[in-house]
């Protein structure tokens, strides 16, 4: 008896990392994307904190264990909406959008929590190209699977000057929009 549990005590962290490891294995199905949209909330002194808006342009992703998944998402400049046009126009032209008109997000890795039902919170490890200027990004998310269709939702702090981007400012000051932004996405793949 003494050699049975001796035995089984032996295998028992190797169990423990195998249940670990198949309770983190989320099977995702690679899917296209069906809708993705990014925003940004901009805080601005004299007038009021506004929301822009941008469809994601194109996205992918590859593999199909949540824990190696990697892929993109691009938004074009030009698609990115404040409500009012002479806004989108200077936030534009800040950003240099005829120069630099893609923001690209390269997901180099995933690392998933624990599951609770159909939801996963997950951390996004990846390469954010925006303005010419390439950096590494940690982003919090969560990561719903219905079956094949997939979604992704996170949100992220970022600051414009990372990127060698002037915050527009507009009459010598008075109206300056802070160089710090909340970004929001949310992905869909899968049926339209």
């Amino acid at each position: 008896m003494r050699g049975l549990i001796a035995r089984t005590a032996r295998f028992a962290p190797a169990v423990i990392f195998l249940l670990a490891a198949t309770a983190r294995a989320q099977v995702v199905t690679p899917a296209p994307l069906a809708a993705g949209e990014v925003t940004f909330a901009i805080r601005a002194t004299k007038v009021n904190d506004f929301v822009g808006h941008a469809a994601v342009a194109r996205s992918e992703f590859h593999g199909d264990q949540l824990a190696h998944v990697t892929g993109f998402a691009e938004v074009q400049l030009t698609e990115m909406h404040t409500g009012i046009g002479l806004r989108d126009t200077h936030m534009r032209r800040a950003m240099r959008a005829d120069s630099f008109p893609v923001i690209r997000f390269e997901l180099t890795g995933v690392q998933p929590g624990t599951a609770q039902g159909d939801s996963v919170p997950a951390v996004f490890d990846g390469r954010m190209t925006m303005h010419g200027v390439t950096r590494s990004v940690r982003v919090n998310g969560i990561v719903v699977i219905h079956g094949e269709e997939t979604e992704i939702v996170a949100s992220f702090p970022l600051d414009m000057r990372d990127y060698g981007i002037d915050p527009p400012s507009r009459f010598f000051g008075a109206i300056k929009v802070a160089p710090l932004t909340t970004v929001g996405v949310s992905l869909r793949f899968g049926r339209m």
